[in-house]
């Protein structure tokens, strides 16, 4: 069995979530997969011999979304990382532009304001509105009817149907009641319900990427070069070029490159990155030491032990990724719930409408 993660773009709400594991776990040789929305991501464990990481990608394009190629080929946190933080400049302008625009509108329509000259039996004010709410609920809102098209094509409604249906109607009808010079008008509700569902979003990417900011805070801690002894030399190496059994010198003030043991020398050690203690402790030939730690004082040398996924440091992210990842049953609950939430909101609201339609003779 092998477990991997990759990122999943285009995901909007819950019930993204419910149908992209719904279609990875529909992949034969899969035994586990879970969808994490906040970090946009999948965690799958698989079987190698019957199925491939392209299968699983086929499954994520098959629910209606896509997996970016480079950051899935990566594996890297710091590239999911930068890619949930470079999602988060269109969401915030997006939000922005659409909240500037709906304003004014809202001020009007909430108002009651009207002004200017007739066009075609219409107040320039209503014009004003009416356009400006269909570039808001249109071009500012396109995600969500995108979202709408594909939710009903796959017969799985979700947030974004919620979203279209409620604000294309409020358009339309609208449209409608200007055109029968109809009291009630709705133009300015459509265009708030889509900025502030906007904002949202922004407000959510943005939390989003101040969590995973954590784990490439976390990496960032260890050392980037290593002073290697090789024949008889010391050698300045990047650390990935590290290897189990190498000698490397570590000076005060300098961080250790790596998980090893104390072959020569004595020196405190500051671990507080690690254990939280304040004072740093006394180490020795034949003492433990991990890398991202720092020298205070005294020259020592260590044979390094572990490297790369395997250091001490390396797990501690490990960890913090993977708390980050898995779900609390309370949440397993909540997306299986989404799932079925939306049909239920539309059917009530489609009995509302006949309802009343039938009892009042009134649309």
């Amino acid at each position: 069995m092998r477990t991997i993660t990759f990122p999943i773009a285009g995901m909007h709400c819950a019930s993204c979530v419910v149908l992209n594991e719904d279609s990875l776990k529909q992949v034969k040789g899969v035994a586990e997969a879970s969808v994490n929305f906040a970090l946009k991501q999948a965690t799958v464990t698989f079987d190698e011999s019957l199925a491939s990481e392209h299968d699983l990608h086929k499954a994520v394009h098959k629910a209606g979304y896509s997996v970016p190629i480079h950051q899935a080929n990566s594996h890297k946190d710091s590239d999911h990382t930068s890619y949930l933080a470079a999602e988060i400049k269109p969401t915030k302008q997006r939000a922005f532009w659409a909240l500037i625009f709906t304003t004014p509108i809202a001020a009007i329509g909430m108002l009651g304001l009207e002004f200017g000259p007739e066009i075609g039996q219409i107040m320039l004010s209503m014009w004003l509105i009416a356009i400006i709410s269909m570039v808001v609920i249109l071009g500012f809102g396109w995600q969500f009817h995108v979202g709408l098209f594909k939710e009903f094509r796959r017969a799985r409604p979700g947030m974004d149907s919620l979203v279209s249906l409620g604000t294309l109607s409020a358009l339309v009808f609208s449209w409608w009641a200007v055109i029968a010079n109809e009291p009630h008008i709705y133009f300015e509700t459509g265009a708030i319900i889509t900025a502030l569902i906007l904002l949202g979003k922004y407000f959510e990417a943005k939390s989003t990427g101040q969590a995973s900011e954590a784990i490439t805070k976390l990496m960032e801690l260890g050392a980037k070069k290593a002073h290697v002894v090789r024949q008889g030399v010391e050698v300045e190496l990047d650390i990935a070029e590290l290897q189990i059994g190498e000698i490397v010198v570590v000076r005060p003030g300098e961080k250790i490159p790596s998980d090893g043991k104390i072959i020569e020398g004595a020196a405190a050690i500051d671990e507080s990155m690690l254990t939280g203690e304040s004072m740093p402790v006394d180490k020795k030939a034949e003492d433990q030491v991990f890398g991202a730690t720092i020298n205070t004082n005294g020259l020592i040398k260590v044979k390094i032990e572990r490297v790369g996924a395997n250091t001490m440091l390396a797990q501690i992210v490990k960890l913090v990724a993977e708390a980050q990842t898995k779900k609390a049953p309370i949440q397993k609950m909540a997306d299986r719930i989404s799932g079925i939430f939306v049909p239920i909101v539309l059917v009530i609201a489609a009995i509302t409408a006949i309802a009343w339609y039938l009892f009042t003779g009134e649309i």
